[in-house]
């Protein structure tokens, strides 16, 4: 009998190289036979084409599912059968293969048939793999050559069709995605860049998507229909973004969330100094409240104090301008620093302050007063209002 097989698209799909296994181990039992991640999606599903279901397999996988979340157990006459993950973790697992006895059951040989095929799948998915890590990474190589100038703006698009990159005469709009150091995917980049490009096939702008797993970062340029869309798309690629870190994931709790930075839209000419302006960028707001995605150009400031993050004077400048409240905040409370940042955030509006803060006026102003104080300045003065905003981002990128 032809069997008749189905793909799904998810983070471990291998690019339909395990449809050929699963099609004899399918025929061979004459039952269907599943691939699954190991928390249960399905990735591919196969048939002979007979059984009580109309021969497809997929209403057997849902049946499959809804008994197996009821009973959180495999379902009477499945085997379960583990495809090793090939990874530095011993007895790490990377899919499993399910064979359900629909037609007929499943006798010993198709156990040791199912354990051979597991054996192939992970030969194969480790192949693909390392293909799609590749090209990943081929992909970084090319954006940060343009990056860095050693490609010409003119010679660019040629070499960006050839990696599948066609946006046309559109403005192309750099974004940069940069990775805490401990959400590295730990070698698996290709695990990243498929979910992220999988979600990114929802904005419906072409896309040119790369990883750079030494620097922690993944850097992709995209199609604009015009620049006036930038801030719609911008919203739309870093929820993509952070919606493919979570499915590959790497989205652990307590952890710092990705920075997704976005340059400026321009053409070739300018999409080098795009890209390299939002890789420092990202690298430089590292730490900074949480959101979706930073403007490049509004960090500007964040990129000039994390580039004299070494220098001494950097250091002797925010120790004397905050030095005495960081000092109080280390053996007094409550602590000053926070009630100094909030009212500086709200350019000296004590009402809107004290509500952040969740603070009466009086104690606001108690406040205050105390900072003044100890810092023996005016906190009316702009020139110490200014002073003071400055040390205060410039203390991230010092001890």
């Amino acid at each position: 009998p032809s069997s008749r097989h189905h793909r799904l698209p998810t983070t471990l799909a291998p690019r339909g190289h395990c449809g050929h296994p699963l099609g004899i181990l399918a025929d061979f039992t004459a039952n269907p036979v599943f691939l699954e991640t190991p928390d249960g999606q399905l990735l591919y599903a196969a048939s002979t084409g007979t059984g009580p279901v109309g021969a497809d397999p997929l209403q057997v996988w849902e049946g499959m599912r809804g008994d197996r979340a009821a009973r959180e157990s495999p379902p009477t006459g499945a085997l379960l059968v583990d495809v090793p993950g090939g990874g530095p973790e011993t007895g790490s697992v990377r899919a499993r293969l399910v064979l359900l006895a629909v037609a007929g059951p499943l006798a010993t040989v198709h156990r040791m048939a199912a354990e051979r095929a597991a054996g192939l799948l992970a030969v194969v998915l480790m192949q693909a793999r390392q293909e799609e890590e590749l090209a990943a990474r081929g992909r970084g190589d090319f954006l940060t050559d343009l990056a860095e100038g050693r490609i010409a703006p003119e010679d660019a698009p040629a070499q960006a069709r050839v990696l599948g990159f066609r946006p046309g005469g559109t403005p192309l709009l750099p974004v940069v995605m940069r990775l805490a150091p401990e959400l590295s995917p730990s070698g698996n980049w290709a695990l990243l860049a498929r979910a992220v490009l999988e979600e990114l096939a929802s904005v419906g702008v072409p896309v040119l998507l790369g990883v750079r797993p030494v620097e922690g970062r993944v850097p992709l340029l995209l199609g604009l229909r015009s620049e006036g869309e930038r801030t719609a798309v911008a919203d739309r690629v870093a929820a993509a973004l952070r919606a493919g870190v979570e499915r590959a994931g790497l989205d652990r709790a307590g952890a710092q969330h990705p920075v997704v930075v976005v340059g400026v839209a321009g053409g070739w000419a300018a999409a080098g100094a795009g890209l390299r302006h939002a890789s420092e960028t990202a690298t430089a707001a590292q730490g900074l409240d949480d959101r979706p995605w930073y403007d490049a150009r509004r960090l500007d400031i964040d990129l000039l104090l994390w580039r004299l993050r070494d220098h001494p004077d950097l250091a002797a400048f925010v120790n004397r301008a905050i030095g005495p409240l960081r000092e109080h905040d280390r053996t007094s409370r409550p602590p000053l620093l926070p009630t100094l940042q909030a009212y500086l955030a709200h350019a000296g509006r004590k009402a809107e302050t004290a509500r952040e803060l969740h603070l009466n006026r009086q104690t606001l102003y108690n406040r205050l007063a105390r900072i003044g104080e100890l810092l023996g300045t005016d906190l009316d003065d702009p020139q110490t209002v200014l002073a003071l905003s400055l040390a205060l981002r410039a203390r991230r990128h010092t001890t």
